[in-house]
């Protein structure tokens, strides 16, 4: 029976090859031991990003040094199509829910930005990183999402590739829909949506 169970899954950012031996970080022995709960000799996922998966066994594991031996690659990286999401950060859990999920949508790039009505004015990149793991972990992909630096939504547009078309997302529009903007323009490849903050954009920002 336990075979049949899926593998739990652990994110390094180490370099992952076939018979190649692997030293844990503290933090990641941590979470193997009181998170994933498991044991020497046991079996457990791999993957870095960018490598695929792979299938890994526990050779040792205790609090100062834990080494895991990567056996064999069960999944080739993939080439996701490339999704973009920019938005203004919102207040407090929320803000991490929301990376959790935009994560486990296979999301590729997360933008954070700042406007005129933003109520967030730090961003806690560490926090939202480890969501940002913890999700692509848990949700069975095998990347991780880029959070991109903290930057004004005007700085964001001058250096966007203007090519590149971006869905805006305006909460006063009453006339056109979402899947109208695919009727219109069928051939035409968005990849990118802008969500601005709990109380809209400024109107100096829409124009």
């Amino acid at each position: 029976m336990k075979d049949i169970l899926p593998l739990k899954r652990l994110f390094i950012k180490t370099e992952l090859k076939e018979k190649s031996l692997i030293n844990l970080s503290v933090s990641n022995t941590h979470y193997i031991l009181n998170v994933l709960r498991i044991r020497e000799k046991q079996k457990i996922s791999i993957f870095n990003g960018f490598q695929g998966e792979w299938e890994g066994i526990i050779k040792s594991l205790n609090k100062k040094k834990s080494l895991i031996l990567i056996y064999k690659q069960i999944k080739k990286q993939e080439e996701n199509n490339l999704i973009n999401i920019i938005y203004v950060p919102i207040k407090g859990h929320r803000n991490y829910y929301l990376i959790e999920k935009i994560t486990e949508l296979g999301v590729s790039n997360i933008y954070p930005i700042i406007s005129e009505h933003s109520v967030i004015k730090k961003f806690n990149y560490k926090r939202a990183n480890a969501c940002a793991v913890a999700a692509s972990q848990q949700s069975g992909r095998i990347s991780v999402p880029k959070i991109h630096e903290f930057k004004s939504l005007k700085s964001i547009l001058s250096s966007w590739n203007k090519k590149d078309k971006i869905i805006f997302c305006d909460e006063t529009e009453k006339n056109f829909f979402f899947n109208d903007l695919f009727k219109s323009k069928p051939k035409e490849k968005i990849n990118t949506i802008l969500i601005g903050p709990e109380g809209g954009f400024s109107l100096s920002e829409k124009i």
